[in-house]
């Protein structure tokens, strides 16, 4: 009997990304008085004068995905450098001028190796967990045709009609309220 890779990385796949939804996504509860990280509250935080980084030489935080604002984040610097995408998923709903995806999970493993997790294809995901992709007459569409186990590559010029539910997508762009605003769509297809 033929032991079927596929299959078993579907089931692995599909395991995560429910594990990862049933536990919220990670998200922090929304009570104003969680206390953060570093044993602050939001309101003491709140409470707290900004540093003036002109009179005393301290730089100005910076912004990390968590400080961000929205639902949705690009992937972490080192995993985008690496997938060379800001973000990516499955095309899960089509509309007239836009799309919907459900979010890929990618993170790296311990070996610096990149771990990646769609959901199922049959699973049931709701509109509030899906991302709305918005592109342009300038967003670059192409279709990357991976051969064997990634050995190789063709990439060819697509466009919008070539998306459908299902597809694989890892697009360059950024987010504004939500909506990720593609500057580029690969349409990742494995032969």
């Amino acid at each position: 009997m033929k032991f079927n890779w596929k299959k078993v990385t579907a089931l692995f796949c599909t395991v995560c990304v429910l594990g990862t939804m049933a536990a919220g996504c990670g998200s922090r509860p929304a009570d104003s008085e969680s206390v953060k990280t570093d044993g602050t509250s939001p309101a003491e935080e709140a409470q707290q004068e900004p540093a003036d980084s002109a009179g005393n030489g301290a730089a100005a935080p910076e912004k990390t995905p968590e400080a961000q604002e929205g639902k949705w984040h690009v992937l972490e610097p080192e995993i985008a450098a690496i997938v060379d995408a800001d973000f990516s998923g499955t095309v899960w709903k089509m509309g007239e001028d836009s799309f919907y995806i459900a979010e890929e999970q990618v993170m790296l493993d311990e070996d610096g190796g990149i771990i990646s997790s769609s959901p199922s294809g049959n699973a049931d995901i709701p509109d509030s967990d899906l991302v709305e992709v918005v592109f342009d007459e300038n967003t670059y569409f192409y279709l990357r045709t991976v051969h064997g186990n990634g050995e190789s590559h063709e990439d060819t010029d697509a466009g919008f009609s070539d998306l459908a539910k299902g597809v694989s997508v890892e697009m360059k762009g950024s987010f504004e309220q939500d909506i990720f605003h593609a500057d580029e769509i690969r349409i990742v297809k494995v032969s």
